[in-house]
């Protein structure tokens, strides 16, 4: 994965430490090709006899951009959490493949993968974000390369490559509520409720009483998360409309 320029200020950059002193080390930006230093002050957020204990040559790790004057860049690591590494080397991976495919187009038209970068590569970046993302859009809005302006030779290519190798993420999103009914028909006014909301999709599920779930798949996650809200909310409106008691929580996945 290559990106032209400077590394900007707090971006996250994927790294491999390349040499090792007993204040700082040094780690090469891989998307970037350019190196920098990381002090042994921001190695970690406890205090550090040897900086050997928490970096190791050739190690691949998540840092966070500091200070960038001339080709001088500082690197902190503890200035990234767990959670941000995890995100960043998924992406990180992502792109990597999406770069594969780069590569054959590259091959089928005779181009070293220079060239496909300055033919293509980076204006993809430009305009989509990533290569990643540029496939993505190849795959779901196929018109949109070229309405951007890509050239219909690589266009074309892409495009093929999405549609035989990309697969569009389906999100699953739940909701477990937790529903009591003080009436003697509770259980009756219950199942109405539920059964209101199992429509377009969404799945009913019994866990053990008092607990009960919604389930809602596809490929927009945002409107998976609010049509289930929806439902949810519409349960405990009925519920409680009957001197009941509902309280419910999403999660996620994909």
């Amino acid at each position: 994965m290559r990106k032209r320029g400077m590394p900007e200020r707090d971006e996250m950059v994927v790294c491999e430490i390349t040499k090792i002193n007993p204040n700082s080390a040094f780690a090469k930006l891989l998307e970037y090709d350019r190196s920098g230093m990381i002090h042994v002050s921001e190695v970690a957020k406890r205090w550090v006899k040897n900086i050997r204990e928490f970096v190791k040559e050739r190690q691949l790790l998540v840092c966070k951009v500091g200070r960038v004057e001339g080709d001088s860049i500082s690197l902190s690591i503890k200035r990234v959490n767990r959670n941000q590494a995890d995100r960043r080397l998924q992406e990180f991976k992502r792109e990597r493949n999406a770069e594969k495919f780069l590569v054959q187009i590259g091959k089928k038209m005779g181009k070293s993968l220079d060239d496909v970068y300055e033919e293509v590569g980076y204006e993809l970046q430009d305009k989509f974000g990533s290569l990643n993302k540029t496939f993505e859009i190849a795959l779901k809005n196929p018109g949109l390369l070229k309405e951007k302006g890509i050239d219909s030779k690589w266009a074309d290519e892409i495009i093929n490559i999405a549609q035989k190798n990309f697969v569009e993420k389906t999100y699953e999103i739940k909701a477990i509520l937790d529903i009591h009914s003080y009436e003697p028909d509770g259980l009756n006014i219950i199942k109405k409720a539920l059964l209101g909301a199992a429509k377009d999709g969404v799945e009913v599920k019994y866990i053990s009483a008092p607990k009960y779930q919604l389930k809602a798949s596809g490929k927009d996650i945002k409107g998976l998360r609010e049509m289930l809200e929806d439902r949810c909310q519409k349960v405990k409106e009925a519920v409680e409309a009957k001197n009941g008691v509902v309280s419910y929580k999403l999660e996620g996945k994909n």
